[in-house]
């Protein structure tokens, strides 16, 4: 039968390397569904505009720039769902505005300049992704399209947004990252907003006011170049992620940050942070707290801290810590640890009170020893401790019987406890390079981690009888 005979509600042809479509594609009557995504299209017949009934039509994925789309796909009445995504296409054409029940457009990852200001008539859209492509300007029409909830223009060329984006008073995301914004309308109109993404515009300098958005709980202000956080933004009390990470002009967080009691992610990363507020404690909702690459030291580090009992991801790495609070015995959830490149001297025993911990990393500092607690965290599952000044590890790490990886090269020892020979099961990766190493001998260490376990195993019962020397191992009556 040929195609044009088929009388199939849904046509499901994606991944087979088609590269054009036949005419007869305009007698399948009864089609609703039609996806040609992940091929290599290279256009459409003009037919393709005889498919009344068609209501989801995804083309992503093809090689759609090789000819102009053809305006025939406006006479598609009936569509709700349009994907065109990933065409390389440099324009589109006009008559798709005159898809009046098109609730989902998607361009996104394209290379178009412009936006046919006759776009305005797609009075049902709901979703317009504009992600990924070249535009520098958007048509001030943009503003008519009042049922729209969702609009990403991330990734383009933008240096200003049309005034007339204030009208979208239906708007609940917003995305305007990796642009080149220097300024913003006032947005308080579209106080619907849940999520507002404003990220990676370098060129930013100052936000609009902020009080007005009672509902939004998503607040992307990364890559910036603001100085200080608006006052204003303590008054957003639903916000549950808040990202203020790479905004080098910001050197401290106002005790107010204790008034966003529903935060749930807070990434302060790469800032010039020196003190921490005590009011981050009030934050018990808190469950990811990143405080990487700033400048922190351990008396900068507030008790307090020890009250976010709900946290299960703490990143400190990057600062200048010599040590941790003994407070953080108290976070109970906590399953990853990082305070990698700091200038620890010691690990507090407390840190074997995080009993939930599943990766602990505490590489690059000035570790001599690792507590013997550390085999109370039965859960690890990753435990990093590379280059430090480490001279002996405790035989208490046999207890990590979970673990899959264990990182301790680049240190000083000299001989690794017997007791890792009882993770023969889980562990995958031990590294050991860069230690004189003695004990178990190079022999074993060459050949990999199943080796280096099997070798402890085998020689434990007459090692700990013996003595370890440069020549192996020796009977103590010997």
């Amino acid at each position: 039968m040929a195609i044009g005979g088929l009388k199939c509600r849904e046509l499901l042809l994606t991944k087979n390397d088609i590269t054009t479509l036949p005419d007869e594609i305009g007698k399948l009557q009864n089609l609703t569904t039609f996806d040609i995504s992940h091929n290599r299209l290279n256009g459409l017949p003009v037919e393709i505009g005889q498919l009344k009934t068609l209501k989801d039509f995804n083309l992503s994925h093809n090689k759609l720039f090789f000819s102009n789309l053809t305006p025939e796909l406006g006479k598609l009445s009936g569509l709700v769902t349009l994907n065109l995504a990933s065409n390389q296409l440099d324009e589109i054409p006009p008559e798709l505005g005159n898809l009046k029940h098109l609730q989902t457009l998607d361009l996104s990852t394209n290379q178009l300049k412009v936006i046919p200001p006759e776009l305005a008539g797609l009075e049902s859209l709901v979703t317009f992704d504009l992600n990924a492509n070249s535009l520098k300007v958007l048509p001030p029409e943009i503003g008519k399209l009042l049922n729209l909830k969702t609009l990403d223009l991330s990734n383009n060329q933008l240096t200003k947004l049309p005034p007339t984006i204030t009208n979208l008073r239906s708007l609940t995301t917003l995305k305007v990252g990796f642009n080149k914004l220097t300024e913003l309308p006032d947005l308080s109109p579209l106080s619907f907003l849940i999520t507002l993404e404003v990220r990676d515009n370098p060129a930013l300098t100052q936000l609009p006011p902020l009080e007005n958005f009672k509902n939004l709980q998503f607040l992307n202000i990364r890559n910036l170049q603001i100085s200080e956080l608006p006052p204003d933004l303590f008054k957003l009390s639903g916000l549950i992620e808040l990202d203020v990470r790479d905004n080098l002009r910001i050197r401290e967080i106002p005790r107010e940050i204790g008034y966003l009691k529903n935060l749930k992610r807070l990434d302060l990363c790469g800032n010039k942070l020196r003190t921490i507020p005590p009011e981050i404690g009030i934050l018990i909702n808190l469950q990811v707290l990143d405080l990487r690459n700033n400048g922190l030291t351990s008396e900068s580090l507030p008790r307090e801290i020890g009250s976010l009992q709900g946290l299960k991801k703490l990143l400190l790495s990057g600062n200048a810590l010599g040590t941790l609070p003994p407070e953080i015995r108290q976070m109970s959830n906590l399953m990853e640890l990082d305070i990698s490149n700091n200038a620890m001297t010691s690990l507090p025993d407390e840190i074997g009170n995080l009993k939930q911990l599943q990766k602990l990393n505490v590489s690059g500092n000035k570790l001599i020893h690792i507590p013997t607690t550390i085999g109370n965290l039965t859960n690890i599952l990753i435990l990093d401790c590379k280059s430090n000044e480490i001279s002996q590890l405790p035989p208490d790490l046999g207890k990590l019987t979970l673990a899959t990886k264990i990182d301790v090269s680049h240190n000083m020892l000299t001989e690794l406890p017997w007791e890792l020979g009882n993770l023969d099961q889980n562990l995958n990766i031990l590294e050991t390079d860069h230690n004189p190493l003695v004990l178990p001998p190079r022999a074993a260490i060459t050949k990999g981690t199943p080796a280096i376990i099997q070798w402890l195993k085998d020689h434990e019962k007459e090692g700990r009888k013996g003595k370890v020397s440069g020549l192996g191992i020796q009977k103590a009556d010997e």
